[in-house]
């Protein structure tokens, strides 16, 4: 019996309801569903305990962050990479690249994938990877991908490659002795028949437990068209997961495409920006007043939160809000740059963003899923959120902390 088995409880035209269930820990993922970013096996600014108050199932380990060394020290660890980075409870998905920043470090060759460490750019071959899956004993692992840059202009000859260097190194992964379930790459830049190809060829390897579709080879105005050109030619009873889509709105896309797994490195974004989720979704969504375009998110560096003592919001249920801790006390330790800030932002954009997709599962049980996504378009500004940092000057003593002190103000 596979280690990982997908069944699909509602199928809507391309809206899909599952779940995923991990025999080998027997564990039951609804989808769709988001996957938790990691830095180096850590969610950020968060330490285990931290995780054990989130509604968190499962995190994205990138092998990127592992292997700056020839060498790496996590691959002689005999225990496996759960308790490695301490989350022997949480279900483990291993890929090649960090789901935030896919676009390629150098140029792949034949026989490996240039990959962003922190000691430079290094090379991971199949041998690597299998080297490293059969180490870390994730509970389940995509294979490297050959990606081609969004925005150059590439040649069908540099496509078709890529396309078959992303097959044989699937081909040669799948002769590892690992037992994790394996997530075959889809490429094929914005050629149709080689998406079509590649797709076709990805899912006759039954080996292959599900899909990954990489939007970041693709254009914004591309993406979805060629997602659609893909995801039409994989099996209905396999889970696909897909990058870059990690916005509310792109989310909202791809499921409406038939994804069922995402990444959330959004909630991280936004907590580097000092940024808190409030957006709403589906049957809690409340309306705006007429005229008016609510932000998604709530900028605690905001000045004028100073002397605001509400929480950032009164019925989450995130340590952050329930505790609670104030819109202004969040702001005093953005201002004062205390860990403290961006960890308590953090616990609330991770529970947040959790609760975005257990709504969208929601509104595709009501078969509501369409209206609420036009209802969500039309409520918010769906402009880029910038960093609240941008012209902000610290209000702390200069003597005391070394930052430079706010002229001519009465105290």
């Amino acid at each position: 019996m596979s280690q990982l088995q997908f069944e699909l409880t509602t199928i809507d035209k391309a809206l899909r309801r599952g779940s995923l269930h991990f025999t080998n820990k027997n564990k039951k993922i609804q989808t769709p569903a988001c996957i938790s970013y990691t830095v180096r096996g850590s969610v950020p600014h968060l330490i285990a305990d931290n995780l054990k108050s989130l509604p968190i199932s499962m995190v994205h380990v990138a092998l990127e962050h592992f292997v700056e060394q020839k060498e790496p020290s996590s691959f002689k660890y005999p225990h496996g990479l759960h308790r490695y980075i301490n989350l022997p409870e949480h279900l483990i998905f291993c890929d090649v690249r960090d789901p935030s920043k896919l676009a390629p470090a150098s140029a792949n060759t034949e026989k490996y994938v240039a990959v962003d460490t922190h000691g430079g750019v290094r090379r991971v071959t199949p041998d690597l990877w299998k080297q490293a899956i059969e180490a870390y004993k994730p509970d389940w692992c995509a294979t490297p991908a050959d990606v081609v840059k969004a925005g150059e202009e590439i040649k069908t000859k540099r496509i078709k490659k890529s396309v078959d260097r992303t097959l044989r190194w699937l081909d040669d992964c799948l002769t590892s002795s690992s037992t994790a379930p394996v997530f075959a790459p889809v490429v094929g830049f914005d050629n149709q028949e080689e998406r079509v190809r590649s797709a076709e060829e990805a899912a006759k390897r039954e080996e292959v437990s599900g899909f990954v579709l990489n939007g970041f080879e693709l254009n914004k105005d591309a993406r979805m068209e060629c997602f659609k050109v893909s995801i039409e030619q994989l099996p209905e009873n396999k889970p696909r997961l897909a990058y870059g889509l990690s916005t509310p709105e792109s989310v909202l896309q791809g499921v409406a495409q038939g994804i069922d797994l995402f990444d959330d490195s959004y909630a991280f974004k936004m907590t580097e920006r000092g940024r808190a989720i409030t957006f709403e979704f589906g049957e809690n969504m409340s309306k705006a007043e007429e005229g008016e375009k609510p932000e998604k998110t709530l900028n605690l560096w905001d000045t004028r939160l100073a002397q605001n003592f509400d929480p950032i919001d009164s019925s989450c249920g995130c340590y952050t809000c329930t505790t609670p801790h104030t819109k202004a006390y969040i702001h005093h330790l953005l201002n004062a740059h205390e860990m403290l800030g961006p960890l308590l932002i953090m616990m609330h954009n991770v529970y947040q963003f959790e609760r975005f997709m257990g709504t969208i599962r929601k509104s595709i049980e009501n078969k509501t899923f369409e209206k609420d996504s036009e209802a969500f378009m039309t409520k918010y500004n769906h402009e880029k959120e910038a960093s609240g940092m941008d012209g902000h000057e610290d209000e702390i003593d200069f003597e005391s902390l070394g930052s430079p002190i706010k002229k001519n103000r009465i105290l």
